[in-house]
């Protein structure tokens, strides 16, 4: 009996959780010049409870996206062309009662006062990826698609705030790829 409960609840630490941390409602792109190709992913942030008490606790939590440039190679799956990663942070500040959100990539540090102008400016600050690769580089008889996720680095978060956010739901952010057709 007791091996069984083990299993069990090894199980369900290990299974994706249904409570998300951001999801994607929409996405597109569009090219700054024949070299950058910037992707726009909009985002809805809504912190899981134990988040927000981590954040209140002066935690810092760091949300990452990927995006993909990929095309199909038929029953091969999908090969990749570009791939970027960017990461933002957002911590609670208790002396000033301020959300400090940064983007590292840019070298930006921007302040809000409420948790909500922060998840807004996280969101917008994750949902900016610029993908440098020129437009000679694209073939015009390939069809690619563009993908982008949202995750939770939980890796970035103390040891047993790792376990405490596994349990309590928010191990993951959104399941899968967010897809989309370039052209």
């Amino acid at each position: 009996m007791r091996g069984w409960f083990g299993w069990l609840l090894a199980g369900l630490l290990l299974l994706p959780s249904s409570v998300m941390a951001a999801e994607i409602r929409h996405a597109d792109h569009i090219w700054q010049d024949d070299d950058r190709l910037l992707v726009r992913v909009y985002l809805d942030v809504v912190l899981p409870d134990v988040l927000v008490e981590a954040l209140a606790n002066g935690i810092e939590v760091t949300l990452f996206s990927e995006v993909r440039l990929e095309y199909a190679r038929g029953i091969l799956g999908e090969r990749l062309v570009k791939e970027r990663e960017k990461s933002v942070r957002i911590r609670y500040y208790a002396l000033s009662r301020h959300y400090v959100v940064t983007d590292p990539d840019r070298q930006r540090v921007e302040l809000a006062p409420t948790l909500g102008d922060a998840l807004e400016l996280l969101a917008e600050r994750l949902g900016r990826v610029v993908l440098d690769i020129g437009r000679e580089r694209l073939r015009p008889d390939v069809d690619y698609t563009l993908s982008a996720r949202v995750k939770l680095d939980h890796a970035a978060l103390p040891l047993p705030l790792q376990w405490d956010a596994r349990l309590r739901g928010a191990y993951v952010t959104q399941l899968g790829w967010y897809r989309w057709p370039l052209r």
